[in-house]
């Protein structure tokens, strides 16, 4: 199937922490991924950023845990895209 939104970065958890698989994260998002990781025991799944901008969505894998998905959400801001041209207004 065509996945119209690209991949922005993957994260991939296991035993040994975060790791990141694809693409470049921002730091203090991956730092909360590794918090969050910790004190809710999760060591495995998979965290996607697809789409850009206002678009930007995270997908988890199907193994990652119910309990942790809501706290990396809450953690997560998106990335914002270019403002707007701005107008007549705008420009003078």
């Amino acid at each position: 199937m065509f996945d119209r939104f690209r991949l922005t970065y993957r994260l991939r958890i296991d035993a040994e922490g975060v790791h990141v698989a694809v693409g470049k994260p921002p730091p203090r998002f991956l730092n909360a991924v590794q918090d969050i990781a910790t004190l809710h025991g999760i060591d495995r799944g998979k965290i996607e950023c697809k789409g850009a901008g206002r678009h930007a969505r995270l997908r988890f894998s199907d193994d990652f845990p119910e309990r942790g998905r809501q706290a990396i959400r809450n953690v997560w801001t998106p990335p914002t895209g270019p403002g707007s041209g701005g107008g007549m207004r705008a420009s003078g």
